[in-house]
């Protein structure tokens, strides 16, 4: 999806490049750096590891 966006000339942050847990909370305080406007979107993209199948991406405006 990254590699997409940047192709289409959306810009995009990556907030976290390994396999850590976050809590909701924590989540947040690493994504809210990165909103510079009431307008940007923030696309939670996970790929699922250890054996499962799938993705699940969510999308918060």
């Amino acid at each position: 999806m990254y590699d997409r966006f940047k192709d289409l000339g959306i810009p995009v942050v990556i907030t976290r490049t390994t396999d850590k847990t976050l809590n909701p909370t924590d989540r947040v305080n690493v994504i809210k750096p990165n909103i510079t406007s009431k307008d940007d979107i923030v696309i939670s993209n996970h790929l699922n590891a250890g054996g499962g199948e799938g993705q699940s991406v969510t999308i918060n405006v």
